[in-house]
């Protein structure tokens, strides 16, 4: 084989070889693009479930607004991605809401000539439903069967806001643990042994951990009996003016008993407290408070305690991909 044999089969070789480092190239700024646009997708996929997923807890009648809530959702997340399908399966105590996106690409390497390349495409589906628990509890525990008033209120859960006074006294001397519980309501240290500082903080703010509802745990009385603990609620009336003064519509536990060992958390109501008071004999304390059901922060759904009408959301999946809060497990 002579010199310039050589020379033009370098040349071909090289062209071969050009030719396939393009091609891979291609491949991949395409496949990267795809994955751009889909990492694009996702959060808007999120977004507009959840969004639909919290106007079917207020209105659980209207899938066809909860829809278009999320098609909303989807365009104000990307504005190149559509929605292609909204799905709204479940009743009035929970349900999902699957949405599912596509966003068209108009630039590729490898598309056919005057066409596009594949479409990216995203779903996420997420559920409403009664918290399994919940965060955020405020340090004021209510006596589940103490109060007619209070009971019938759990038990039926109203759609608007009602007014409730509940004053200390027990209706029912043996109800939520008989005499360990003096009264109505008491203060529930979550941790045991917190101090008045932190119990006050819960007071404003919540408590920052989720407490399972009808668990197998018990929140503490501090290493005190239980019937001692009302006292405790005056010592952090300076926290629960600034809750009053907030009007922030918050959850309160609800129990069914209290003893030596803690109080037994069984579910919640979400109330906004707007007086109270502790002045005097413990059968004029009171506290005041306007109760409406709702959407609150917690672990869904589906929880084995009281259902008082408050509802939970959470992406539950993700392309197929389905938790047990959606119903099932793993893929669809």
């Amino acid at each position: 084989m002579t010199a310039a044999d050589e020379r033009g089969a370098t040349l071909v070789l090289v062209a071969l070889l050009l030719t396939a480092m393009l091609g891979l190239t291609a491949l991949v700024v395409d496949v990267g693009g795809m994955r751009v646009a889909r990492r694009a997708l996702v959060p808007a996929a999120d977004a507009a479930a959840l969004a639909a997923a919290q106007d079917l807890v207020e209105r659980p009648w209207d899938r066809a607004g909860a829809c278009a809530t999320a098609r909303t959702y989807v365009t104000a997340n990307d504005v190149d991605a559509t929605m292609t399908d909204c799905e709204v399966t479940g009743n009035s105590g929970g349900g999902v809401v699957t949405v599912w996106t596509t966003r068209e690409r108009t630039s590729s390497f490898l598309a056919p000539p005057g066409g596009s390349f594949e479409p990216a495409e995203a779903s996420s589906a997420a559920a409403w439903g009664p918290p399994r628990a919940i965060t955020g509890l405020r340090p004021v525990g209510l006596c589940y069967d103490g109060s007619p008033e209070l009971k019938q209120l759990i038990d039926n859960p109203p759609s608007s806001v009602v007014y409730l006074e509940l004053p200390f006294p027990k209706v029912d001397a043996t109800a939520c643990g008989g005499v360990s519980t003096t009264g109505n309501f008491l203060s529930v240290d979550f941790e045991g042994g917190a101090s008045t500082a932190e119990v006050g903080q819960w007071a404003v703010d919540g408590y920052p951990e989720p407490v399972a509802l009808d668990g197998p745990t018990t929140t503490g009385c501090s290493g005190q009996p239980c019937a001692d603990r009302p006292y405790a609620i005056p010592a952090i009336s300076g926290d629960l003016d600034e809750l009053v003064d907030s009007g922030d519509y918050v959850p309160w536990p609800i129990y069914d008993y209290a003893d030596s060992d803690g109080v037994h958390v069984i579910g919640f109501i979400r109330a906004r407290l707007y007086w109270y008071a502790f002045q005097g004999p413990l059968e004029y304390w009171t506290l005041a408070f306007k109760v409406e059901p709702g959407l609150v922060i917690g672990t869904c759904c589906g929880g084995p305690g009281l259902d008082a009408g408050n509802r939970v959301v959470a992406i539950c999946g993700v392309d197929g991909w389905r938790s047990p809060e959606c119903g099932g497990g793993g893929s669809s």
